[in-house]
């Protein structure tokens, strides 16, 4: 009989010093970046992706931002989910935005509505 092990999966946040010390607290592992370098973070979040240890990979919108058409463009299977959130400078609508496409792709209706 083969015994079947969950494979068990971490939490990573990329973002600001402060927004990952906040996500640290919560026992996610944090990637502090430097939102003038977004080479660099997109580096980190491939990484993070390839590693195939993190189920979800949270991103701040700041860092996000300039790299929105590369992270659409990362191939991911079930796992990571890569989660765009706000930082302490508030929202962009960014995450907000990539949800509500998803919903009406995954049910053919825009049923969070046009913000």
């Amino acid at each position: 009989m083969e015994d079947s092990v969950a494979k068990t999966f971490k939490i990573a946040m990329i973002g600001d010093a402060s927004t990952v010390a906040g996500f640290a607290a919560g026992g996610v592992e944090g990637f502090a970046q430097d939102p003038d370098d977004p080479v660099q973070t997109l580096a980190v979040l491939n990484d993070l992706v390839r590693s195939g240890q993190y189920a979800i990979v949270f991103i701040t919108e700041q860092l996000a931002e300039p790299l929105f058409e590369s992270i659409e463009r990362i191939e991911t299977g079930a796992v990571p989910a890569i989660i765009i959130v706000p930082d302490q400078s508030g929202t962009r609508g960014i995450g907000y935005e990539r949800i509500r496409h998803a919903v009406e792709r995954a049910i053919g209706i825009d049923l969070l509505g046009a913000s």
